[in-house]
């Protein structure tokens, strides 16, 4: 056996080792990557495709992220656990692992037992989350993400015609590039938060004005999309499917734990 594989399986073993030590004593159900769970109109899912294209990291993937869920009180007590490289995956994977993540309606293909009913833009009355959050990032990173797409076919979850995410927690890799991207402006929220707004091709990003944690509070997603249209970003008659929050993992070991994460949609 080569030096490389050796060094690997030593490196598997290791972090396999962390796994299972952040998993003790936990009741739980643990999902691993690609393992569904639903509940009314919530789904958890653990997906990393930013591995696909990263060589022998690939085959480490189907380890490296896991969601526990308290089945009782889903999605609220719902937590995320990666393992991963203490470097960042290529750009050409836009320096992500993947995405772990709950959500709600469809999301991206995937939805929870209970359909919701797509609406176009212009439709919507109501479009909000609460969320609570808190997190152990010592030994690495993450983005803690919530996004939907819009489509054009809400029926076509490849019909994508925009997408449309909020950084809660903003490494300063992820906060730069959001500076560097092509400005919007600024948007103050009912709660008087400024979030910085950028795009980037097909992806609209709103960053805190002071690029810090929001640990609790409420985003008004209609109210923001309202204020997409008189930018010219969106038209109004794009269709909503649903909406996530979750992990991408940029390097190393941590979790981050929902304590709360409710929609609100009509």
């Amino acid at each position: 056996m080569t030096r490389t594989k050796w060094l690997f399986l030593l490196f598997v073993g290791l972090l396999a080792g962390l796994v299972w030590f952040a998993r003790a004593g936990d009741d739980r159900l643990e999902l691993g990557s690609r393992e569904p769970f639903a509940k009314g109109p919530y789904h958890a899912f653990a997906q990393p495709w930013g591995a696909q294209s990263s060589g022998i990291m690939r085959y480490w993937a189907p380890f490296a992220d896991k969601i526990d869920v308290d089945a009782a009180r889903f999605p609220d007590n719902t937590r995320f656990r990666f393992t991963w490289p203490f470097w960042r995956p290529s750009s050409s994977t836009a320096g992500v692992w993947g995405y772990s993540m709950l959500s709600f309606g469809n999301y991206d293909g995937g939805e929870g037992e209970t359909k919701i009913p797509p609406r176009r833009v212009y439709e919507l009355l109501d479009l909000s989350q609460r969320f609570s959050w808190s997190s152990s990032m010592a030994l690495g990173d993450a983005n803690l993400l919530t996004e939907f797409y819009l489509r054009s076919d809400p029926n076509d979850s490849e019909s994508k015609l925009i997408e449309i995410g909020w950084f809660l927690h903003a490494p300063p890799a992820t906060a730069a590039f959001v500076r560097e991207a092509q400005q919007i402006g600024r948007f103050t929220d009912a709660a008087g938060k400024t979030w910085q707004v950028a795009r980037d091709d097909k992806y609209v990003m709103f960053l805190p004005a002071d690029a810090q944690d929001v640990r609790t509070g409420t985003i008004d997603m209609r109210a923001a999309l309202r204020w997409l249209q008189d930018k010219r970003v969106i038209v109004g008659d794009e269709w909503f499917t649903g909406v996530a929050i979750g992990v991408e993992p940029l390097r190393g070991r941590g979790q981050v734990q929902i304590d709360r994460w409710a929609v609100t949609y009509r």
